[in-house]
C-alpha cells in the first residue's frame, strides 16, 4: 500500500513540476471544456421547437415593442422568468425558445410571470 501512494505520489508530482505538462494538459482541458460549451451553440437553431400560435408581429405591435424598448420599460418590467408553482398554475406555462424567434433585439427575460415592478 506504502508503495501505491508513493508510485501515485510521483505521478501526480511529476505533472506538477513539469511545467510543459502542465501546459498540454491545461490545454487540452480548457479545449474539451470549450468544445462542450461552444459546439452546441452551432446546432441550436435545429433544437428549438416551432411553437403553435407564434406569428410576426403586426406593425402596431412593433410600434409598441419599439416604444417599450426606447422607454427603457424593461428596467422595471424586466421580464424575468419566475418558475413558481403557484405561479404556473396562475398565470401558465413558462416560456419555451420558439416564442420569441421575433423578438430583435431580444429583451432580458423571456415572458412576464408575475409582477415584477421595482
Amino acid at each position: 500500500m506504502a508503495a501505491e501512494h508513493t508510485a501515485t505520489k510521483r505521478g501526480h508530482a511529476r505533472i506538477e513540476t513539469n511545467t510543459l505538462l502542465m501546459a498540454v494538459l491545461i490545454l487540452i482541458t480548457v479545449s474539451i471544456g470549450g468544445l462542450v460549451e461552444i459546439v452546441p451553440l452551432f446546432t441550436i437553431d435545429s433544437t428549438i421547437e416551432q411553437v403553435d400560435g407564434v406569428r410576426p408581429y403586426t406593425p402596431l405591435e412593433l410600434a409598441g415593442r419599439r416604444i417599450y424598448i426606447r422607454e427603457g420599460c424593461y428596467n422595471c418590467h424586466s421580464q424575468m422568468v419566475r418558475p413558481f408553482r403557484e405561479e404556473t398554475i396562475r398565470y401558465g406555462e413558462y416560456s419555451k425558445a420558439g416564442e420569441f424567434v421575433y423578438d430583435h433585439p431580444f429583451q432580458f427575460g423571456s415572458r412576464r410571470i408575475g409582477p415584477d415592478l421595482h
